[in-house]
């Protein structure tokens, strides 16, 4: 699985990365994926512009697989529209993280105009299959395509990388394969008309599954490893490996991660006197701003601050 920004490599044809850019004509982007090079399983692009007037946009490549669009700023009712499989279709609420899902085999012409921020995901029919055979349930063969409407769990999952997404900071490789799992599961459900799996009778993981997670997370602070390699330590789907794991811990496997971490770094920073640059590199924080970000969201306080307030007088 790898992680890489498409200002470095060749993606081809798939509707992510610089393909997308080009499509919307956008001076700024950058792309985080998984999957093999050659062909992604899931990404996720941020596209952005200033102002501009309309213009129709490049014919985007016909592609298996589902693009869903959410737009972080309010879209104006005269900025985008489309006729999408012979139909007219345009934005229907101008609201913050207004979402946009579209089959990549259906045909459609664009028109877009700036300014707009958008967050595209890219999930591969093979991926969708992959989550619908762990959940159990059925794959229909047609989307129900939707434009700029209202979807909380997307917004919600959307919510949960935008610390990273603003700043400029990578996606480790569990952040990007826990949102694909639970976003794929998402459409499955609420745009493909899939029968969700019945209710999990199990109360969360065994104690030696418990331990075994929280000990493999540990050794890679960094995010380096997939839900799918701790789902087959447990002997468990990578699916169920998530539901079950939050039952156990009450988060999920990503925001665990990010406890570890701060907990890491509070050993580090009341037990040495290591700059914050080694604090954050120890702790699996990709730099400082990084780690003074999520630490302040748990604690309240910077690690400077409360390093200060926890040494020994």
């Amino acid at each position: 699985m790898n992680q890489a920004s498409t200002d470095q490599r060749n993606l081809g044809a798939r509707m992510l990365g610089s393909t997308l850019a080009a499509v919307f004509n956008a001076p700024k982007y950058h792309c985080a994926m998984m999957g093999l090079l050659d062909k992604p399983e899931f990404a996720v692009t941020r596209l952005q512009s200033g102002p501009r007037p309309i213009e129709k946009a490049p014919t985007y490549p016909s592609d298996d697989g589902l693009l869903m669009c959410v737009s972080l700023t309010p879209t104006a009712a005269g900025q985008w529209r489309a006729r999408y499989a012979g139909r007219h279709v345009g934005v229907s609420q101008s609201i913050a993280f207004a979402t946009t899902v579209l089959d990549l085999r259906c045909p459609m012409e664009m028109w877009v105009s700036g300014p707009f921020d958008y967050l595209h995901y890219y999930l591969s029919q093979s991926l969708l299959r992959r989550v619908a055979h762990e959940n159990e349930i059925a794959t229909p063969s047609e989307l129900q395509a939707s434009f700029f409407i209202e979807d909380l769990v997307v917004a919600q999952l959307t919510r949960s990388i935008m610390f990273q997404v603003r700043h400029g900071e990578p996606l480790d490789t569990l952040a990007l394969d826990q949102v694909a799992m639970l976003l794929s599961a998402h459409v499955l459900q609420r745009y493909c008309g899939a029968v969700s799996a019945g209710a999990s009778h199990r109360k969360g993981l065994q104690s030696w599954q418990r331990l075994r997670a929280d000990e493999m997370l540990r050794a890679q602070l960094d995010g380096n490893i997939t839900i799918k390699a701790l789902a087959a330590a447990c002997s468990l789907s990578p699916s169920h490996f998530a539901r079950e794991f939050r039952k156990s811990f009450g988060t999920s496997v990503h925001q665990y991660l990010i406890r570890l971490r701060v907990e890491k770094a509070k050993g580090l920073l009341i037990g040495t006197r290591k700059k914050l640059s080694e604090v954050a590199e120890l702790s699996g924080f990709c730099d400082p701003a990084a780690l003074s970000r999520a630490f302040s969201r748990v604690e309240r306080m910077t690690p400077s601050r409360w390093r200060k307030s926890n040494s020994a007088t």
